[in-house]
């Protein structure tokens, strides 16, 4: 069960939240890719999808912890990020979740350097009054 979770960053095409489970933390990061999932990013073993069965839109789930997922652990995090894009899965999206290895604080800074060219530290207190921080 989740000990606390609280969205820490919302742009316009990603998502970050804070996750706690027993002396835990996580991040997950729900980022819009804009654009139809490949069949190697759907990760489907022992299937076999058409590409034109590729659904419109991919939506990345990224969950980081420091010393890798607990297996026990695996379930609500999945849970939680199932929660928090159901609403994508009916919209014609793609939704992949995916667990990694990293520091939480170094693999979000990195995504939206990727992303945006920015980092967390570089948006302004100002930003961060409104519900959409960009």
């Amino acid at each position: 069960m989740i000990d606390y979770f609280e969205r820490t960053l919302r742009l316009t095409d990603l998502e970050v939240w804070t996750i706690r489970i027993q002396r835990v933390h996580y991040s997950l990061v729900i980022m819009d890719e804009r654009r139809q999932a490949t069949v190697g990013e759907l990760d489907i073993a022992d299937f076999y999808i058409d590409e034109d069965e590729l659904r419109t839109n991919y939506v990345s789930v990224s969950i980081f912890s420091e010393n890798g997922v607990q297996v026990k652990h695996i379930e609500p995090l999945a849970n939680f990020a199932k929660q928090m894009t159901e609403h994508l899965a009916l919209a014609h999206c793609h939704v992949i979740t995916k667990f990694y290895t990293e520091r939480p604080e170094i693999a979000v800074d990195r995504m939206l350097i990727e992303k945006y060219g920015y980092q967390i530290e570089d948006i302004s207190l100002e930003k961060l009054w409104h519900l959409n921080q960009e």
